[in-house]
């Protein structure tokens, strides 16, 4: 019987798509069933690396502008096999686009369908929020120490909580920047030296920590060249709307029949 749903699961070709709230669309991306990891069997390595339970993957697409975020944290999805409910929670490889047109999320639950073959379907809400349009706004310059505070604008604060020379690695210079608003304003950021030339940097690490809309972020930025007078450009989005987008999406089971 096991083998039975696993043919059903892996013959996936009856696909919903579902018209979102305003300029996002969802449309099942994949999915797979892991009925046994075997993973004792072969030293440590597991069917599909994964552990047992059930995994969809849902793609997010955006006609006009960029999805900046996903909230995980807000969203609700949940797995549902016939009157079976499995639960469902979010994985921590949801990305992006280069382009940020798109977004690929997964879905899964450590508990397994059971009984005859019935239609998989994922019932929710998917929070994100969008944005096209960007500010920007200038700091400096001026000589940057550990613990300054930066006011790009009115709502978008922060404050060094690391500069110079990185532990690790070739890069010149390190500059962390960490603040309190958890919306992601911040579409692209620059440093120029103190003769007004663009230095060459790229991000680093980012931690994030807190909840209930209190969160902290701290993001790195990893730069060429170091300078004691930096000029910081940032681009802060500027339209940024948070969508409610509901997830209900039905997936065919029975290979297309």
């Amino acid at each position: 019987m096991k083998f039975q749903h696993l043919f059903a699961a892996a013959s996936l070709a009856t696909l919903s798509v579902l018209p979102a709230q305003a300029d996002l669309t969802l449309a099942p991306a994949g999915m797979k069933i892991v009925w046994a990891s075997l993973s004792d069997e072969f030293d440590g390595f597991s069917t599909y690396n994964s552990k047992e339970g059930v995994y969809v993957t849902v793609g997010v697409k955006s006609d006009d502008k960029s999805i900046i975020s996903f909230d995980k944290d807000k969203s609700k999805a949940s797995i549902l096999y016939g009157d079976q409910n499995l639960g469902g929670g979010f994985g921590f490889w949801n990305k992006t686009s280069k382009d940020g047109k798109t977004m690929r999320i997964e879905v899964s639950s450590d508990k397994l369908p059971q009984g005859a073959n019935k239609d998989l379907k994922l019932s929710g809400q998917l929070i994100f929020t969008t944005a096209s349009e960007t500010d920007t706004k200038i700091s400096g310059p001026r000589e940057l120490k550990k613990g300054d505070k930066l006011t790009f604008s009115d709502d978008f604060k922060c404050e060094v909580s690391e500069i110079g020379k990185p532990k690790n690695g070739k890069h010149a210079m390190e500059v962390s920047l960490k603040w309190k608003r958890d919306i992601p304003e911040l579409a692209a950021i620059r440093f120029y030296d103190e003769a007004g030339k663009l230095i060459e940097s790229k991000p680093g690490g980012w931690s994030s920590m807190g909840g209930f809309g209190r969160k902290t972020v701290t993001k790195s930025y990893q730069l060429e060249k170091a300078s004691a007078i930096l000029k910081i450009e940032v681009d802060l989005w500027s339209d940024h709307e948070t969508l409610t987008v509901p997830l209900d999406m039905t997936l065919g089971m029975q290979g297309g029949q």
